[in-house]
């Protein structure tokens, strides 16, 4: 049988990761321009949806794990939240040179949407699992 770990554990692990990747995002969006210290994406409108799609399935299992099962409610309120950052983020960035594109906001606004989707999917083959476990 699969050790599965207690949901405590993977509470703390998940809140790890979430503010260890905001933390990555937020410097990765911040770094000058001129700079070679990250790879430059091929397509970056492909970046910024892969990106922000991990911080909402991120932030969704956080908020789960801390509260119980979120409702439609509580993900609008998650995609209005990650919005507004994609927002505070792309303006933060015109200071340093970088530029501020409504289409790098869309692809954000984009992957929030899919990473929620995402884990409502994947918390229904979670619960499904689980309840098949309890059955047998």
């Amino acid at each position: 049988m699969l050790n599965v770990p207690n949901r405590s554990t993977v509470a703390t692990l998940s809140k790890f990761a979430l503010g260890l990747f905001w933390l990555a995002l937020f410097i990765g969006t911040h770094v000058p321009p001129s700079t070679d210290l990250l790879p430059v994406p091929t397509n970056d409108k492909l970046a910024h949806l892969a990106a922000y799609l991990l911080l909402a399935l991120l932030l969704a299992t956080v908020w789960q794990l801390a509260g119980g099962i979120l409702n439609g409610r509580h993900l609008v309120f998650a995609w209005l939240a990650i919005l507004a950052y994609g927002a505070f983020d792309e303006v933060t960035q015109i200071p340093i040179g970088r530029d501020c594109n409504l289409g790098d906001w869309t692809a954000d606004a984009c992957g929030a949407a899919v990473g929620l989707l995402l884990f409502v999917g994947l918390r229904g083959i979670v619960e499904k699992r689980l309840r098949a476990n309890r059955n047998q």
